[in-house]
Parts: C-alpha cells; sequence; structure tokens
C-alpha cells in the first residue's frame, strides 16, 4: 500500500470518527418506538396503594346553591333592554314584580332558576330575551340561638353560614356551655327535626363534618 494511500485511509476514518461524536447518545440509542412519549411513572400513592402523606381530602361537601328567600334585594337584567332590566325586591309572599309579566314567584329558587323562567315568560313579548339574575342583598337568612350563649336571639348573617360561625356571631358560648348536645331545630317539607351535635367533638377536631351549613330559620339549642 502506498504511503498516499495509507494517508487518505487515516483521513477517513478520522472523518467518520467525527461524525459519530457529533451525535447524540440519545439518538444513538433510540429504538422504532423512541417517538412515543415515555410512560408517566406512578405516583407514591399509586405504587404503594397508600395516601401519600400531606395530601388534602375534603372534609365538607360542597355548599348547596343558594336559594332566594323573602326580603332579598335581585337585580333581574335583561340584555339589550334597559326598561325591563331593574332591582326588585322579594316580597312576603315571595314574589317580584317586572313589566310585561308581573307577578313571578321568586323565593325558593336559585338565580338561574328564576333567569331561566323569566326568559321563558318574556318570549311571549319579544325574540330571544337573554335574562340574568344576580342577588344583590342577602336579607332572608335569619337563625335564632338560645341557652348558653353570650347573646341569645336571632343572628342575620349575609350569606350562608356554619354552626361555629353563627355561635360566634352571638358572641360565643357561657362558661357553663357546650358541656352537653347542641340542638338544630329544623323545618322540613315533612315536618320539623332535630339535629343533635357536640360542640366538644367539633372543635377537639374529632367530628368536624358535624360543624353543620345552617339553613335560613334555624333553632340552635346550646347546652
Amino acid at each position: 500500500m502506498t504511503a498516499a494511500r495509507e494517508g487518505l485511509i487515516r483521513v477517513l476514518a478520522l472523518w467518520c470518527a467525527g461524525i459519530a461524536l457529533s451525535i447524540p447518545a440519545q439518538v444513538l440509542a433510540a429504538s422504532p418506538d423512541q417517538d412515543q412519549p415515555p410512560a408517566a411513572e406512578p405516583s407514591p400513592q399509586e405504587s404503594s396503594g397508600k395516601p401519600v402523606v400531606g395530601t388534602a381530602k375534603e372534609v365538607y361537601p360542597a355548599e348547596p346553591q343558594y336559594r332566594i328567600g323573602v326580603e332579598d334585594v335581585l337585580l333581574v337584567s335583561v340584555w339589550r333592554d334597559a326598561d325591563l332590566t331593574r332591582e326588585v325586591p322579594v316580597r312576603p309572599d315571595g314574589k317580584i314584580s317586572l313589566p310585561l309579566i308581573q307577578d313571578i314567584a321568586a323565593a325558593g329558587k336559585t338565580p338561574a332558576e328564576l333567569g331561566k323562567e323569566i326568559q321563558v315568560r318574556l318570549k311571549e313579548f319579544m325574540s330571544n330575551p337573554s335574562v340574568t339574575v344576580v342577588v344583590r342583598e342577602i336579607n332572608s337568612i335569619k337563625i335564632y340561638l338560645l341557652g348558653e350563649v353570650v347573646r341569645p336571639g336571632p343572628v342575620t348573617p349575609k350569606s350562608q353560614v356554619r354552626l361555629l360561625q353563627a355561635i360566634s356571631m352571638a358572641g360565643g358560648i357561657t362558661p357553663f356551655g357546650g358541656k352537653k348536645k347542641i340542638a338544630i331545630f329544623r323545618k322540613t317539607p315533612s315536618g320539623e327535626k332535630v339535629i343533635e351535635v357536640s360542640y366538644e367533638a367539633i372543635v377537639s377536631g374529632k367530628k368536624p363534618d358535624d360543624n353543620l351549613t345552617l339553613q335560613s330559620g334555624d333553632t340552635v339549642v346550646v347546652r
């Protein structure tokens, strides 16, 4: 082999080695299925079947939708019709008055339900009405607290409250209260029912679910 041919072979070998070094290692190691995304690694909870320490859990059920009550103030907005858009109070009979459709029952309905009903009624007078109902003032929630609270009597929160919040609005429990069961008297369609919970179990964290969301008209007796 001549010296020129040996030199040419050496140059070709160095050139091929340079190309190999410039290719990333992950490309050289890629399989035909490499274009598929890698499978996600199982989380500690999936691999062990046990909850991860620090994982939050839902203690309370989701809040129910607010239902309109007597003395609430509503904004009924009809899109592109300023004459029909207005604020109206809910009368003691649970109804509101609006132009064209006159009286319509509002108490006990959600704002969305009332808006749909108004929309249907307005179709008799206009095409494709769009109605939105917003609760501007909540005046209908009244809860009565009796027994071992600092200030017995009614409280009127501006939004739905839980048992401990209502007790706080009444000044809290007296030094002699909370030792026995708290009774919540609630009117239902089938009659009045009594719910008994333990104040000590709630505040100690043993039964946090007993810190119930109160309903308007509930009477809470702290013993």
